[in-house]
């Protein structure tokens, strides 16, 4: 879903359901390696706004392709919603959790930092 500022924003988190990523172990790997190509190769900051809040600033990703991965991501940690907005040449993705789930924010900044 896209607003008239040209913000993606990703479908709601789900407030009720599992703390748990539920990624099957052997698709870990491959999504290792789409974070290294959408996120990591691209990130030009990250910040921690607030305990529930990661803001990667991305230059050169394509915003379709960064929405599909959070969109793939949000498939096993449903407890995650996304912004994704132009900025200058770049996206600033907002990723968002439910506040007993901050803690998960510490997977993703491992999985956008540089690559490993």
């Amino acid at each position: 879903m896209s607003d008239p500022g040209g913000a993606i924003i990703g479908p709601a988190p789900d407030a009720d359901g599992p703390l748990v990523c539920t990624l099957p172990v052997g698709q870990f790997a491959g999504r290792l390696d789409a974070f290294r190509r959408e996120v990591s190769g691209h990130l030009r900051s990250m910040q921690r706004p607030s305990p529930d809040r990661l803001r990667l600033v991305l230059v050169g990703a394509d915003a379709e392709r960064v929405r599909a991965l959070l969109v793939r991501e949000q498939e096993c940690c449903g407890f995650l919603g996304f912004t994704i907005t132009p900025d200058e040449g770049g996206l600033v993705v907002d990723l968002e959790v439910r506040e007993d789930a901050a803690g998960a924010l510490d997977g993703f900044a491992w999985l956008a930092g540089p690559a490993r």
